[in-house]
């Protein structure tokens, strides 16, 4: 229930108490930049954390936000499920931000798994009791994962995805472009954003190859198309519909092709339904405000 800087520092020490509590919990280990001594830490800064718990323990964490109560309010929260591990982030009252994975404690018996329980630097060990696990495991928790398997190198998307995607993004288009004309505005608006949104992706994609990385503590890069497809609710017409419909397909074009030299442009096949909607929504009596 608290707000600036200073909230993460007594989060972590009233989570790293209340997983200490639990007979279940086996381990609390801070990742991320709270973990690391020259981490820029500001209010924005979230509390990234892996806890180990003893496998029957890791629902009672995921799927249930109300052992936070103690912490505030739940605003929001989003879930998933990994092929060994369960990660739960949530928003709480005062813009409290805990970003937890929780990690069966078998999977650290199995070698298969490290993958998706890397414990990458920075990681702080804030505490363990892991050598009550069996006696085949190593000493403590900073034994086993100090030398953790490299993580793979940044991968490019192929250009199969490139062309799943541009499926997907063509048919939307032609679907967005028939419901404004048909004056659907509530479904053209919707399925537009998307456009728009996709868009966005792609070039969070590029950024990802650039900075050959897709973990992006601050941003800066490529933020010029941000500013190319926002959205004016100003005024809702379908002409201004259409013309982000028609801004959307432009820009898809040009970074599928950026993404994928294999690519070929989909847009000049659309551009005259898009001029004909244009003109279609420029009629008197059509535009709704």
């Amino acid at each position: 229930m608290s707000d600036g800087p200073t909230w993460q520092g007594r989060a972590i020490e009233q989570l790293g108490k209340l997983f200490l509590d639990d007979a279940d919990a086996r381990a609390f280990v801070l990742t991320g930049s709270l973990a690391g001594a020259d981490g820029e830490v500001d209010e924005w800064s979230d509390l990234d954390a892996k806890v180990v718990l003893a496998d029957q323990a890791v629902d009672r964490y995921y799927l249930s936000a109300a052992w936070l109560q103690p912490f505030g309010r739940l605003i929001g929260a989003e879930r998933h499920a990994g092929q060994c591990t369960r990660t739960l982030r949530v928003c709480l009252e005062g813009f409290q931000r805990f970003d937890l994975v929780f990690i069966p404690a078998s999977a650290l018996r199995n070698p298969s798994a490290w993958d998706q329980i890397l414990f990458l630097q920075p990681y702080r060990v804030v505490w363990s009791r892991l050598p009550e696990l069996a006696p085949d495991l190593k000493p403590n928790l900073e034994a086993l994962i100090a030398s953790p398997p490299s993580p793979e190198e940044f991968q490019n998307i192929s250009s199969a995805e490139i062309e799943r995607m541009a499926d997907a993004f063509w048919f939307k288009a032609a679907a967005a472009i028939t419901k404004v004309v048909r004056n659907d505005l509530l479904i053209g608006l919707h399925l537009t954003l998307d456009l728009a949104r996709d868009c966005l992706v792609l070039q969070m994609m590029r950024r990802d190859r650039v900075k050959k990385t897709k973990i992006h503590r601050t941003g800066g890069w490529g933020n010029e198309l941000a500013a190319r497809l926002a959205w004016d609710g100003q005024e809702s017409s379908p002409g201004k519909i259409i013309d982000l419909v028609a801004r959307s397909c432009e820009k898809f074009d040009e970074l599928a092709l950026a993404l994928s030299p294999d690519y070929t442009p989909r847009g000049p096949h659309l551009f005259a339904a898009i001029e004909r909607a244009r003109a279609a929504c420029n009629q008197p009596g059509v535009s709704i405000k």
